[in-house]
């Protein structure tokens, strides 16, 4: 009797130990709220309400962000208020004249230069002739009629002087040197157009000129080659011409505006200048 009661301690003694060596920490885990150790829970809840109070809060992360942008961005400002290059007109200037560099304008350039041309061909026939006809007289006004170019020069720095010690270009010296780039690659083509518009302008003046004359008196004067003669030299200098005409008279200005002649056959002969002009003319090219 006394050996089975021992037994059965003996068996549950053994159970008991059985038991305790099956537990693990791991399948201790509760299924709902915190697990507490053999020891107790006081002073892990006291640890982790100590943690939650000294983690940051959301709100004090976006603060100490926008804090730090806030900085950052004040500090990049006063770096590039602090960086900035100023820069002012430097001395050197540049000058053109803007109607040199326009094809229009060249293009009535040409003209002009063919009117002026005409008129120093209808001015020389006009002087030529006894009795210049009313044509000719009209034609030597309409050529004389120029048309005159008005315009003051472009003025601007070539370059600009800068705090960083460099010089830099002016933005109006850059668009100068394109548009002078440009003019001169196109100046071949238009030289050869404003030649062609010459030579039209010419022809027709020349055409109007020949059309005149067909239907006029053509007599001329008696041309004569002009030597002036300047002896005295000064702010009072006085030139006279000496004259040595087709007729074989030999002439020279004389005083009170008249002219004083030695004709071929040896007579002299006094004209005013006036009737000098009637029957001679100086001869001039063109």
């Amino acid at each position: 009797m006394n050996l089975r009661k021992h037994w059965k301690k003996i068996l549950l003694t053994t159970t008991a130990f059985f038991w305790a060596g099956c537990h693990y920490e791991d399948d201790a885990q509760p299924l709902y709220g915190v697990y507490c150790p053999p020891e107790g829970c006081k002073n892990q809840e006291i640890e982790s309400s100590s943690s939650e109070a000294s983690a940051p809060s959301s709100s004090s992360v976006v603060e100490s962000s926008s804090s730090e942008t806030l900085e950052s961005s004040s500090s990049e400002s006063t770096s590039s208020s602090s960086g900035e290059v100023t820069c002012a007109p430097g001395d050197s200037l540049v000058s053109y004249y803007p109607p040199s560099y326009s094809a229009d304008i060249a293009k009535m350039n040409a003209e002009e230069r063919a009117k002026r041309t005409g008129f120093n061909k209808v001015d020389s026939i006009h002087n030529e002739l006894l009795t210049p006809p009313q044509c000719l007289a009209d034609l030597r006004q309409q050529l004389n009629d120029f048309v005159a170019l008005y315009g003051a020069p472009v003025n601007f720095p070539k370059d600009s002087v800068c705090s960083d010690g460099t010089t830099r270009p002016t933005k109006e010296y850059q668009e100068y040197l394109q548009m002078k780039e440009e003019w001169e690659a196109n100046k071949p083509a238009l030289d050869a157009e404003c030649q062609k518009i010459y030579d039209e302008k010419l022809e027709v003046i020349q055409q109007k000129i020949k059309k005149c004359l067909s239907n006029s008196d053509t007599t001329k004067k008696i041309a004569c080659e002009i030597e002036a003669m300047c002896p005295v030299y000064g702010t009072n200098s006085t030139c006279s011409n000496n004259y040595n005409c087709e007729d074989g008279a030999e002439c020279w200005d004389s005083t009170n505006k008249t002219v004083r002649c030695t004709d071929g056959n040896g007579n002299e002969v006094t004209y005013t200048e006036e009737e000098f002009k009637a029957k001679y003319y100086g001869k001039r090219n063109y």
